[in-house]
């Protein structure tokens, strides 16, 4: 029987995590198919009771020190490749933002056939105007900078051959969906509404959308380097072959600025103590249910 671990980063947000769960318990109970689910507790200060919720097959990392989403994420996914906990991977947010009702169309189509990896592209956000509109910002900086149109987050499912590309990539302790973006091609697409909070408020702030779109932009630091040289030529070749012209010194300075930043996260991750390769020692206790 087809084995699939669903991998849920947590730091606060246990109400709206066993919410989810309680769904995640409902659709496995309509599938023919064993579902093993993998908290990663990322170091949360809030306090919870695990005999509360008893939930089968459910594993509980709690991490010593607070790394953020995208290094929770890729915890879960050293630890649940070493213990071998499944030939099918779903990674989601634990927030209701990810809707869990979409597991049961990723079961669908992995059943009828052989998929390596299925992003959920969202269709519509539900943050503030401004806040979409940067979002959109983001994503055209991406494809003109990359050549990748990255519509999708955390959720997604991953075969245990895609994983198994995926998980010893240094990229994957930056930002785990550009990773998939770079490494796995042929993905299958599933296009999907983002969900509000199913309580509280958005964790994301106009900083932190700044930040993961740059940390995004690192996964692809040479590509950049190489793509901001070429619109480079273009601009000095469009704007009369003159340096001195302002909208090639904008250019210029722009392009300058965007791969500074990036070059410093790059930097800033590679001279971390804690690194995918040992990411694993941040484990402080298991608890399995």
């Amino acid at each position: 029987m087809r084995i699939i671990t669903i991998i849920l980063p947590v730091y606060n947000d246990w109400p709206n995590l066993f919410a989810i769960l309680k769904k995640i318990e409902k659709i496995k109970k309509k599938q023919k198919i064993k579902i093993n689910i993998l908290i990663v507790n990322d170091s949360s200060t809030n306090k919870f009771d695990y005999k509360k919720f008893d939930f089968k097959k459910t594993f509980y990392l709690n991490l010593k020190k607070n790394v953020g989403s995208q290094k929770a994420i890729a915890t879960g996914i050293k630890y649940a490749i070493k213990k071998k906990m499944g030939d099918g991977f779903i990674i989601m947010d634990s927030d209701g933002e990810d809707n869990p009702d979409e597991i049961s169309n990723i079961i669908k189509l992995i059943k009828n056939k052989k998929i390596n990896a299925i992003t959920m592209n969202r269709k519509i956000r539900h943050e503030s105007f401004l806040f979409s509109i940067l979002y959109e910002i983001h994503l055209l900086l991406t494809l003109f900078l990359t050549f990748h149109y990255i519509r999708f987050g955390n959720f997604s499912y991953l075969s245990l051959e895609a994983i198994k590309i995926i998980e010893s990539k240094k990229d994957l302790w930056m930002a785990y969906s550009s990773t998939i973006s770079k490494y796995l091609n042929n993905k299958e697409k599933i296009k999907t509404e983002r969900k509000n909070r199913i309580s509280g408020q958005s964790k994301m702030k106009y900083w932190q959308l700044f930040f993961h779109s740059f940390r995004i932009l690192a996964v692809f630091k040479n590509k950049v380097f190489i793509i901001s040289i070429f619109y480079l030529i273009l601009s000095f070749n469009f704007f009369e072959l003159n340096f001195y012209n302002i909208y090639f010194l904008l250019t210029f300075f722009l392009l300058t600025f965007i791969n500074s930043i990036i070059w410093t996260i790059h930097i800033y991750f590679k001279n971390s103590k804690l690194k995918l390769f040992n990411c694993l020692k941040n484990i402080k206790s298991i608890k399995v249910f």
